[in-house]
């Protein structure tokens, strides 16, 4: 109830995240809500951490502060990411908001990292650590702070398909585990004679520094080039088939330049008999409803397809029913004939999953197309898809 109070107060038209002042909007305001609360955490665990004696708490409590610097550099990762396209950035500015969850990412192992060093200290040099209910207290409260901003960040950054904000929501989440593990070690050396705070620390680090390293390679996947979201290609192909004068779809590429920032190419098949005049003011109707529907600017290219030739027809039906009974996942494209005296090409693209081997396919289709006519011969280039 009070994340979407805080939402509607400050993200004016929430629904429509892929306008980037929206997710300008969020992205801010989950910036504020973490640094706000992350300081505030950092100097009350601080205080209990000093009240206490407990190594896990303080190095808990500066885990907070590298938690407030995260925040930071979401808040700016995305005031960045929204600035608009200029000379040096045609495509806008948008991966910065990946470059933002790779900052968090390395916050979060070096946290890790230094919390391993302060709990191996304390193994080495155990001193006892004195219990208070104000340190139960604080750390009680913490957690419940740390999973109400879990929550919160995962909402948005599923929303808007943040990875900054995921990443985010994960380190939240690490908090809370971390801090319950605190509070287990408190609570435990209060009553018994068992000194776990320095184990509890190590146990807690490296957590953190697998759940830093899980946010980086998950990070990394879109700067590398990752297949996009099926959900948004499904959206694609359905905007561009919902014409009567394109046939078919094929060869399509999404480039990515940030969340809500794609350019696609691809390949829209058209009768070759039609008005070649018609069928461009019909692509250019459909680049024009991709950026109206998805916010997609799409450069199209059209194939012109043979759809009066009843041979064409019949052998594309028949080669189409043999690539799929060699592999389902099997898709063909460009098919067309070209007719000699005493032999006819059949000529076509084929799409194969990646790490298919294709060495013995062009001569499979042939055999079966040869049972049908020996004056068959197939003339094919393997190829993958990009989706």
């Amino acid at each position: 109830m009070f994340a979407q109070t805080l939402i509607r107060r400050f993200v004016a038209d929430p629904d429509n995240v892929a306008a980037p002042a929206v997710r300008t909007a969020y992205g801010k305001l989950a910036g504020i809500v973490g640094v706000s609360a992350n300081i505030l955490l950092f100097l009350l665990k601080l205080l209990a951490g000093f009240l206490s004696g407990s190594v896990a708490i303080v190095a808990d409590a500066f885990n907070n502060l590298s938690d407030a610097g995260s925040s930071v550099v979401t808040l700016v990762g995305f005031r960045l990411a929204g600035s608009p396209p200029d000379a040096e950035h045609p495509f806008g500015h948008g991966r910065v908001e990946y470059l933002s969850a790779l900052t968090v990412a390395a916050l979060i192992m070096l946290a890790g990292f230094e919390l391993a060093g302060s709990a191996l200290d304390k193994i080495l040099h155990p001193a006892p650590s004195a219990f208070s209910w104000v340190t139960v207290a604080i750390l009680a409260a913490s957690i419940l702070v740390k999973l109400w901003m879990a929550l919160f960040n995962h909402q948005i950054g599923k929303h808007i398909r943040s990875n900054a904000l995921l990443a985010a929501a994960t380190d939240s989440r690490n908090d809370v585990i971390c801090t319950s593990l605190v509070l287990i070690a408190a609570l435990v050396n209060r009553f018994t004679a068992l000194e776990i705070d320095g184990y509890i620390g190590i146990a807690v680090s490296l957590f953190v520094m697998w759940s830093g390293f899980s946010v980086l390679k998950e990070t990394l996947s879109p700067l590398l080039g990752e297949s996009p979201d099926p959900e948004l290609v499904s959206e694609i192909r359905r905007i561009v088939l919902d014409n009567d004068g394109i046939v078919g779809i094929h060869d399509l590429i999404v480039h990515n330049y940030g969340p809500g920032r794609c350019i696609v190419s691809l390949h829209a098949e058209v009768p070759a008999h039609g008005d070649i005049l018609h069928s461009h003011e019909l692509v250019d109707a459909v680049e024009r409803r991709l950026v109206e529907e998805l916010n997609i600017t799409a450069c199209i290219h059209m194939d012109p397809v043979d759809t009066q030739d009843e041979q064409v027809r019949e052998l594309r039906l028949l080669t189409e029913t043999i690539v799929t009974d060699l592999d389902p996942a099997f898709t063909l494209h460009d098919f067309r004939l070209v007719r000699g005296e005493q032999r006819i090409n059949v000529i076509f693209d084929l799409v194969v999953p990646f790490g298919c081997k294709s060495g013995d396919l062009q001569q499979e289709i042939q055999r079966h197309l040869q049972t049908v006519d020996p004056r068959l011969f197939v003339v094919l280039t393997v190829e993958h898809s990009f989706v």
